[in-house]
C-alpha cells in the first residue's frame, strides 16, 4: 500500500487541514521573508549593518532560518506525534485501528508521517526561503543541502521516538517533557564539540561544521571527528547513528503496535543500542590519548580544555544511559515469573536469567570493555583506575536493577517512589552531607563517586576508592539477599496455590 493510500495517513492529513494550515504557512513565510528582507537591505547598503561580508550576513540570516525550522519540525513534530497517539489511545481509536486489516507498519507510518504534516509545510516554506538566502549571499554549495538533510533526518528520527513515547505514556504532555529533558542534557555536551556522541545523534556538530570557516575561534567545531583515529565526515556519522538507532525504534514501534503487551525493547536490542552509543562515545574521545589514558606525555588537547572532565562526564553519561535502558527494558516481575513457570522452572536461577539483573551485568560488561580501549597503552601504569571504574559500573548497574526489581516486588504501584528514595540516599545524600559538613570524604561514599573520581583526579587516593568500592559491593550483596528472599516468597506463594480443576 502506498503512503498516500494509507487510511491512517489520509485521516491525519484531513485532521491537519481541517485545523487549518494556511495561517501557519503564512506565519512561516513572513518569518522567512523578514530575514530575507534583512539580507537584501544589507546587500543594498552594507554601511547600516555590522557584518564584515555578505557571506557572514548570509550565514547569520540562514542560521536563524535553521533555528526556527528545527523548532517547528523537530520539536513541534515530536510534540504533535506523541500527543496525537496519546489522545487516540485514550479515546480508543488506536485500538480500533489495530483491529483493522492494516499491517502494523502501515499504522505506524500513517501516524509517523501524517500527524506532523502542518509542521512539514511550515519547514518547507522556511527551507525554500533559506535556499534564496544562500544563493544571494553566495554561501558554499554544500551548506543548504547538507543542513536540510540533517534537519529532515533528525525530524524523522525524533518522529519515530515520539511514536514510541505516544504508545508508552498515557499523558499527552509526556512527549514535550521528555524532549525538553533531552535538550537540557544536551547542553553540557556543547563544551566538548566533536567528542560527545550526543552532538552527532542530535546533529549539532554537523550543522555547525557546515557554517565553520576553520578559523581559530571556531576550530573546535570545524574538521571531521575521528572514530578510533579514523576521520569520518560529520554528516555521515550523524546519518549513520540515526539510521541504526532508527531501525531499532522502528522495530519497537511495529512490535508494540502488533502486541501492546510486548516490551518496548527486547533484551538484545537494549544491549545493542547501549553498545552502539557507548562504543561510539569511547571511539570519539580515543583520539585524545590514543589508548594511553593517564600518561603525562599524551595530552595534546590540554591547552584547549580540561581533559580530566571529559572521562568523568563520559562515565556519568554511561551510568545515566544504562539506568534509562534498565528502566525501560527491564521486564515486570510478574512477566518474569510467568515466563519462568512456562519454561518448566521456577527456581531462582531461571528467574535470574530472565530478570533485569542479568541485563545489568551485560550492560556493565559492554561499558567496561568499551572503556578499556582508553587504557590499552597505559594499563600497566593506570590499570587500577580502569578496574575501579569497571567495578563501579558493575556495582551501580547491579544496585539499580536489584533495587528496581525489589521495589516492584515489594511495593507494586508505589515502586517508583521508593526507587527514587533509595537512589537519593545512596547517590545524592552523601554529596549533600559533604557540602553541609565541608568533608570531601563523605562525597566519596556516593555510589557515583569511585568511578568519576578515579578517571578525573590523577592524584586520587586509589586505595581509599578501592575500599569504598568494596563497601558498595557489600551493599549490593545485601540487596541481592533481599531480592532473593522476595522472589522465594513469591514462588512459595505460587506453589501453594492449588491448580484449577477442569
Amino acid at each position: 500500500m502506498k503512503l498516500f493510500d494509507n487510511p491512517i495517513f489520509i485521516t491525519q492529513k484531513r485532521l491537519a487541514h481541517r485545523a487549518g494550515v494556511l495561517a501557519p504557512i503564512l506565519i512561516s513565510a513572513l518569518i522567512g521573508l523578514s530575514l530575507l528582507a534583512g539580507l537584501i537591505a544589507y546587500l543594498a547598503d552594507p554601511g547600516d549593518f555590522g557584518f564584515r561580508s555578505p557571506q557572514e550576513a548570509g550565514k547569520i540570516f540562514y542560521g536563524w532560518i535553521i533555528g526556527v525550522e528545527i523548532l517547528m519540525l523537530v520539536i513541534g513534530g515530536f510534540s504533535k506525534i506523541s500527543r496525537t497517539l496519546a489522545e487516540e489511545r485514550k479515546a480508543g481509536l488506536w485500538d480500533s485501528n489495530c483491529l483493522t486489516p492494516l499491517k502494523p507498519a502501515q499504522i505506524v507510518s500513517g501516524y509517523w508521517l501524517g500527524s506532523p504534516l502542518r509542521e512539514f509545510y511550515m519547514a518547507a516554506v522556511l527551507a525554500g526561503t533559506g535556499l534564496v538566502i544562500c544563493a544571494l549571499a553566495r554561501l558554499p554549495l554544500a551548506l543548504w543541502p547538507g543542513t536540510q538533510i540533517l534537519i529532515f533526518s533528525t525530524a524523522l528520527f525524533f518522529g519515530l521516538l515520539a511514536s514510541l513515547v505516544g504508545m508508552a505514556f498515557q499523558k499527552p504532555q509526556s512527549g514535550i517533557l521528555i524532549i525538553g529533558a533531552l535538550f537540557i542534557f544536551c547542553m553540557p555536551s556543547l563544551a566538548f564539540s566533536r567528542f560527545a556522541v550526543i552532538n552527532f545523534l542530535v546533529p549539532i556538530y554537523g550543522i555547525v561544521n557546515f557554517f565553520s570557516d576553520g578559523n581559530y575561534s571556531d576550530r573546535d567545531w570545524s574538521g571531521w571527528p575521528e572514530i578510533f583515529g579514523v576521520s569520518v565526515p560529520p554528516i555521515l556519522l550523524s546519518l549513520g547513528l540515526q539510521l541504526v538507532l532508527g531501525i531499532f525504534l522502528w522495530r519497537a514501534a511495529i512490535r508494540k503496535t502488533a502486541n501492546p503487551f510486548q516490551p518496548l525493547l527486547l533484551r538484545w536490542e537494549a544491549i545493542a543500542i547501549f553498545a552502539l552509543l557507548i562504543v561510539s562515545q569511547q571511539a570519539l574521545i580515543w583520539n585524545i590519548w590514543h589508548g594511553g589514558f593517564g600518561l603525562a606525555h599524551i595530552r595534546e588537547y590540554q591547552n584547549n580544555f580540561d581533559e580530566g572532565s571529559l572521562p568523568a562526564i563520559t562515565h556519568g553519561g554511561t551510568i545515566l544511559l544504562g539506568v534509562l535502558i534498565l528502566a525501560f527494558a527491564s521486564p515486570l516481575p510478574e512477566r518474569v515469573r510467568v515466563e519462568a513457570l512456562r519454561a518448566g522452572g521456577g527456581n531462582l536461577q531461571m528467574i535470574f536469567s530472565r530478570s533485569a539483573v542479568s541485563l545489568a551485568l551485560a550492560l556493565a560488561a559492554v561499558a567496561a570493555v568499551a572503556s578499556l580501549t582508553q587504557f590499552i597503552s597505559s594499563f600497566s601504569d593506570e590499570g587500577i583506575v580502569w578496574l575501579i571504574t569497571a567495578a563501579n559500573l558493575f556495582i551501580f548497574f547491579l544496585m539499580f536493577s536489584l533495587l528496581l526489581e525489589l521495589c516492584r516486588l515489594r511495593f507494586k504501584r508505589r515502586a517508583l517512589g521508593f526507587v527514587a528514595l533509595w537512589l537519593f540516599v545512596l547517590c545524592v545524600l552523601p554529596l549533600i552531607l559533604a557540602l553541609v559538613f565541608s568533608n570531601e570524604a563523605l562525597a566519596k561514599l556516593s555510589f557515583l563517586a569511585p568511578g568519576v573520581i578515579a578517571v578525573s583526579d590523577s592524584g586520587a587516593d586509589l586505595k581509599f576508592l578501592s575500599g569504598v568500592t568494596l563497601a558498595h559491593f557489600g551493599v549490593v550483596v545485601l540487596l541481592f539477599l533481599a531480592w532473593r528472599q522476595q522472589w522465594k516468597l513469591l514462588l512459595d506463594r505460587t506453589a501453594s496455590v492449588p491448580p484449577v480443576q477442569n
